[in-house]
């Protein structure tokens, strides 16, 4: 009886608020904020176990960062890599992801991961989102990247939560976070439709799903100012809203420092899939001294920190005829990076770093000891680099004309950090106590990640925490 009166003088405050500021109020189970991958996955899950839901997008479309990305999700165990010969299990996924993250990402923000990663596969392929291919990704030993076409997958979301009942707003943004006074408990959202506040109150909870602060530069340079003028292709309402609304309240951000720039964009333009990763194919990156800087193989963001390094931030993949095939093979991008004039080719190396702008001779040195190593050693002894993608494929030469050059930097895809949560995906003060009535799930949380990132765990990760947010919200 005390919490249903209590609850009953939650509604007249906020009501009352919203006279005094002249402002319209609305009220639902569950207020979602951000309309991507995460917050859609949790219109769907809500809904369907009976609750009112409203979606709030500030863009005019939906999908956010998530329709820009790869559409990579990072599964374990699934019938589609039983189909193709894959042998993978959660442990294997568990530990390739602590060793990814630098065991900096919390044990059980990744278990929560891995217990509903089989299941959320089959939800997404049941709701009729189709994996196009199985691939291997930066991070992982497996082939365990599951391919969508990230529209359709968005599109099915949307489609399935309408389905359901939902109210999803578009061009309404939230701005404030609405606690009540004498229980702290987060009621509502206040936000903002065609220029005029609106409260959108929330019976049992509110979900930040509003992504990332990668077009936020004051953010990036209050926490790692590197990044602060770092080139980013990340959806264009990526400025940090759920992150400084959640921290207003008191909440913990983790990973803060781990912000990182993911190497293999083509620098001019805006092009989100002007980006690949030959260097897993076989590639070698060099600078335009023509030297190696780095192991090949390892995680492309760590990549990406020391590609932004060197002159202009500005690098080339360098390969020959056979690498390009392979990387046709295993590749997605290859063509359009082709067909667009991204990559250079000549018949000699020296013609190639002629073509590019870098050293003629640094290139054909570095070439020749990189080739000379692998033939004498079986592998790289400079940087010790011992197989194409963590340590897995074996490496090939670089001597079958043409010679093809992709010039390459870092850009930021996400931030890959934010706001603390638990395994139930509610938002953690910092005093470590949940914030009573906020979720989150997405990219504007942090602790999951670590140091380091894993292919398909950013869009794995909205969409599982998502569900995990809302089965939480609807448990009674």
């Amino acid at each position: 009886m005390l919490k249903k009166v209590t609850w009953i003088w939650t509604i007249v405050l906020v009501l009352m608020a919203s006279v005094l500021v002249g402002a319209e109020s609305r009220e639902y189970d569950i207020v979602i904020v951000g309309g991507g991958g995460a917050g859609l996955s949790a219109a769907v899950e809500a809904s369907s176990a009976g609750a009112s839901v409203v979606v709030l997008e500030k863009m005019p479309y939906l999908g956010g960062s998530s329709l820009l990305c790869g559409g990579g999700l990072a599964f374990a165990g699934t019938d589609m890599q039983a189909e193709e010969g894959v042998e993978d299990s959660n442990e294997d996924l568990f530990n390739e992801l602590m060793e990814v993250g630098g065991y900096q990402n919390d044990p059980a923000l990744v278990q929560a991961y891995i217990a509903h990663q089989l299941d959320t596969y089959y939800w997404l392929k049941d709701l009729g989102v189709i994996y196009n291919f199985l691939e291997t990704g930066g991070g992982m030993k497996i082939r365990r990247m599951h391919r969508v076409k990230p529209a359709q997958l968005i599109d099915t979301l949307a489609k399935a939560a309408k389905a359901n009942g939902a109210t999803i707003l578009t061009n309404v943004a939230g701005k404030r976070l609405v606690r009540d006074s004498a229980t702290n408990r987060v009621t509502a959202v206040i936000a903002e439709e065609d220029g005029k506040e609106v409260v959108f109150t929330a019976r049992k909870g509110v979900i930040l799903a509003t992504g990332g602060f990668s077009l936020n530069p004051e953010l990036l340079g209050k926490f790692v100012p590197a990044m602060a003028n770092a080139k980013a292709t990340v959806g264009p309402g990526s400025h940090g809203d759920g992150l400084l609304m959640g921290w207003a309240l008191g909440a913990d951000l983790k990973d803060m420092p781990y912000i990182k720039a993911t190497y293999g964009q083509y620098p001019e333009g805006n092009n989100p899939n002007a980006r690949e990763m030959v260097y897993y194919a076989g590639a070698i990156i060099v600078n335009k001294a023509g030297e190696r800087f780095v192991d090949e193989s390892i995680n492309y963001k760590a990549i990406g920190d020391v590609a932004l390094l060197q002159d202009d931030g500005v690098t080339y993949q360098i390969y020959d005829e056979k690498i390009r095939q392979y990387a046709h093979e295993t590749r997605t991008r290859m063509g359009i990076l082709e067909g667009e004039g991204m990559v250079c080719e000549a018949d000699t190396l020296e013609e190639l770093a002629a073509k590019v702008g870098i050293s003629p001779s640094g290139l054909v040195a570095t070439v020749e000891e990189y080739n000379k190593s692998i033939k004498q050693n079986g592998y790289d002894t400079k940087f010790n680099r011992t197989g194409l993608a963590a340590g897995v494929g074996d490496l090939l030469t670089i001597d079958e004309p043409p010679y093809y050059a992709f010039p390459s930097t870092g850009v930021i895809l996400g931030t890959y950090c934010g706001l603390a949560i638990n395994d139930k995906a509610q938002v953690i003060d910092v005093f470590g106590e949940p914030i009573d009535g906020l979720y989150a799930a997405g990219e504007v949380t942090g602790g999951f990640h670590g140091s380091g990132y894993m292919s398909g765990t950013a869009l794995g990760k909205a969409v599982i925490f998502g569900r995990i947010a809302a089965k939480e919200l609807t448990k009674n």
